[in-house]
C-alpha cells in the first residue's frame, strides 16, 4: 500500500522525506535544535538518529521525547565493540527499545574491516546477537558493511535477517551486492555519496525504485573548515534530486517512492510514526 501525504516542498513540489539514518545527538547539544528546524524548513518531515553505543543510545532516548520529528535507532556499532557485548548492555539495549515507541530500528549494527576496527569474531557475535533482538523485537535493522559486504550477506542470510528487513546504510557497493539485498528484501539506502562517485550512478539506475531509500548519516565534520558544508538532515533534498534525475524520473514521483519505502520498511514503527506526525501537525 502507498501512504500519499502532502507535505513539504523541494523546488516547489509538496513531498514527505524522511532520512532515515542521522549522528545528529553527537552534535553540540546546543547546535541540535537548528539542525532540526533547518531540516523541516528544506521539507525533512522525519529523522531517525542512530546509536553507536549506550551513551548516545540513552542521548537518542531523550531526543525523542524532546523534538516530535527525531525518532531513534539503538544498537552497538561495529567500531565502538571494544570487547564482546555484556549482559548488562544487552539489557540496557532491550529497555530502551521496550520502553520508547519512538525507537523505530535497530541502529546502528554491522561489520566494519579497517584495519583498525575491532577484532572480527567479537564483530560477528555482536552482529548477531543484535539481529536475533531485531528478529524478537520485530524491529528492522539498518546496518553498516565496510570492506565486508559479502561477509555481511553471509550473516544477514545465517541469521534470518530478512524476516525483519532493514538497509544497508551509506550504500558503496556493486549491482551484485545491491541484487542481493534486493533479493532478501533489504532496501538501498543512499546518501551524499552519490553526489560525487559516478558507479554508483550506475547502481541506483539498475537498483528498482522501490528498493531506494535516503539518508544522510549526518555527523559533525571539523575537517570541513566551512561548517556550511558540513551534511545535515536538510541535503536529502540532493539525494532525491540526484536519484530523481539517474532514473529520468519526476522528481515529486522519485521522492513519494522513497517516502513509501522508508516508511514500510519501518514496518510496526510506521504506524507510530504517522500517529507521532498527525499529533503534531508535522505532516
Amino acid at each position: 500500500m502507498l501512504y500519499i501525504i502532502i507535505c513539504f516542498k523541494i523546488n516547489m513540489i509538496k513531498i514527505p522525506i524522511i532520512d532515515s539514518h542521522t549522528h545528529i545527538n553527537s552534535y553540540d547539544s546546543k547546535e541540535i535544535p537548528t539542525i532540526i528546524n533547518r531540516a523541516k524548513q528544506n521539507g525533512i518531515t522525519s529523522i531517525i538518529d542512530a546509536s553507536v553505543d549506550i551513551s548516545s543510545a540513552k542521548s537518542i532516548d531523550l531526543m525523542t521525547k524532546k523534538y516530535p520529528n527525531v525518532f531513534g535507532g539503538i544498537g552497538f556499532h561495529p567500531q565502538n565493540l571494544t570487547k564482546e557485548l555484556n549482559k548488562s548492555e544487552i539489557e540496557q539495549m532491550y529497555k530502551l527499545i521496550t520502553n520508547n515507541k519512538k525507537i523505530l530500528v535497530i541502529s546502528e549494527i554491522g561489520l566494519d574491516f579497517q584495519t583498525d576496527s575491532p577484532p572480527r569474531e567479537i564483530q560477528y557475535k555482536a552482529f548477531r546477537k543484535q539481529i536475533g533482538i531485531a528478529r524478537e523485537l520485530n524491529k528492522p535493522i539498518i546496518f553498516h558493511s565496510r570492506f565486508c559486504a559479502d561477509e555481511t550477506i553471509r550473516i544477514l542470510k545465517e541469521e534470518r535477517a530478512y524476516e525483519v528487513g532493514g538497509a544497508m546504510h551509506y550504500f558503496q557497493s556493486n549491482n551484485k551486492i545491491a541484487s542481493e539485498l534486493e533479493s532478501m528484501g533489504f532496501k538501498i539506502s543512499v546518501g551524499k555519496p552519490l553526489l560525487r562517485i559516478k558507479k554508483l550512478e550506475n547502481v541506483i539506475n539498475s537498483t528498482h525504485i522501490n528498493n531506494i531509500i535516503v539518508e544522510t548519516d549526518s555527523a559533525p565534520q571539523p575537517f570541513k573548515k566551512d561548517r556550511r558544508k558540513w551534511t545535515e538532515p536538510k541535503d536529502c533534498n540532493l539525494i532525491i534530486d540526484k536519484i530523481s534525475k539517474i532514473k529520468c524520473e519526476n522528481i515529486e514521483n522519485t521522492a513519494e517512492h522513497i517516502f513509501n519505502n522508508t516508511f514500510n520498511m519501518l514496518k510496526n514503527g510506521s504506524n507510530w510514526l504517522m500517529k507521532e506526525h498527525l499529533s503534531y501537525g508535522l505532516i
